[in-house]
């Protein structure tokens, strides 16, 4: 398949509240997309995954790396040219809020975003809007309130619904299903699958939500620290992976106790059950390991991969 979206080496960190602290929020981040395939990204709170998505869509930019799409390196354009590229791109935000103007009511809200990349007449842009409101189950006597009166997952199936409106090829879809029942998470998936399916889109999806990963994603990045430390199929990820940060998730054996990064070697060497029982090995105190293919496009990054 062919490549559609990708980040290389991207490195972000964000002052801290202490004089001089500085924050990793990801660092040395390769994650890639093909085409008109849904890839996962997990991971614990904090580990990162938000501000990978924000970099990919240059919504915040990296310290270093680079981000490209289609081949075109977005990191070298101003705002002004990578103003016409975002018809191709959206986000559902995990922070569905943060996505409108609490001012505006709804139908203004996606009429806005249909007209800023399309020539439509307003009554045609009126029939489009009826769609996706029928499609992200809301009622359509809501298109006159202020978004601020909306619910958390009213929201949030209306940012499914703008990132929509526009057909991008790719979107990047942050825990687009909280806030949201069963019965509506299911919906809203068959949504963005048919979505996918009708119009050959990519989809990076980033959640907790392990059994949600399983069902939708193709291939998977694990990340851990602001690294990605594995990355391969679903079938791999799964079944056989070779990270013991990966294993833990899918597996879990024992609690994992939160406790500072260390500044050298392996980031995940202090909850690490592998660590313990190969006795602290200095390698990995002293050396960070490099994402590195161990079999046929499975990558980890782990001096003892698969070895627990």
């Amino acid at each position: 398949m062919q490549v559609l979206y990708e980040g290389r080496r991207l490195h972000k960190s964000f002052r801290g509240n202490g004089k001089g602290r500085e924050i990793k929020a990801c660092e040395r981040v390769f994650i890639s997309i093909d085409e008109a395939t849904t890839v996962g990204l997990v991971g614990e709170s904090g580990c990162g995954k938000t501000t990978v998505g924000r970099l990919l869509l240059r919504l915040i930019d990296a310290d270093r790396g680079v981000v490209y799409y289609r081949g075109c390196n977005l990191t070298r354009l101003n705002e002004k040219e990578i103003r016409p590229q975002r018809k191709n791109f959206q986000m559902i935000f995990q922070d569905s809020a943060s996505a409108f103007n609490p001012r505006m009511r709804v139908l203004d809200t996606l009429k806005e975003s249909i007209r800023l990349y399309e020539d439509v007449k307003i009554r045609d842009a009126r029939e489009r809007i009826f769609e996706l409101i029928d499609k992200v189950n809301l009622s359509r006597g809501m298109l006159h309130n202020f978004v601020v009166n909306l619910s958390g997952g009213e929201l949030k199936r209306l940012d499914i619904a703008r990132a929509i409106s526009i057909h991008p090829e790719f979107i990047i879809a942050d825990e687009p299903f909280s806030l949201l029942d069963i019965s509506i998470q299911s919906q809203m998936a068959d949504l963005l699958m048919s979505y996918q399916e009708t119009q050959g889109a990519s989809i990076l999806y980033i959640s907790h939500d392990l059994r949600m990963v399983e069902m939708l994603s193709r291939r998977v990045f694990v990340m851990y620290g602001g690294r990605i430390v594995e990355n391969a199929s679903k079938r791999d990820i799964t079944g056989i992976p070779l990270h013991p940060y990966t294993k833990h998730l899918w597996n879990p054996q024992r609690p994992v106790a939160l406790s500072e990064f260390p500044d050298e070697g392996c980031i995940y060497r202090n909850s690490c059950l592998l660590f313990e029982k190969k006795g602290s090995p200095r390698l990995c105190i002293y050396e960070q390991p490099e994402l590195i293919e161990h079999r046929e496009q499975h990558f980890a990054a782990c001096h003892f991969a698969g070895q627990l």
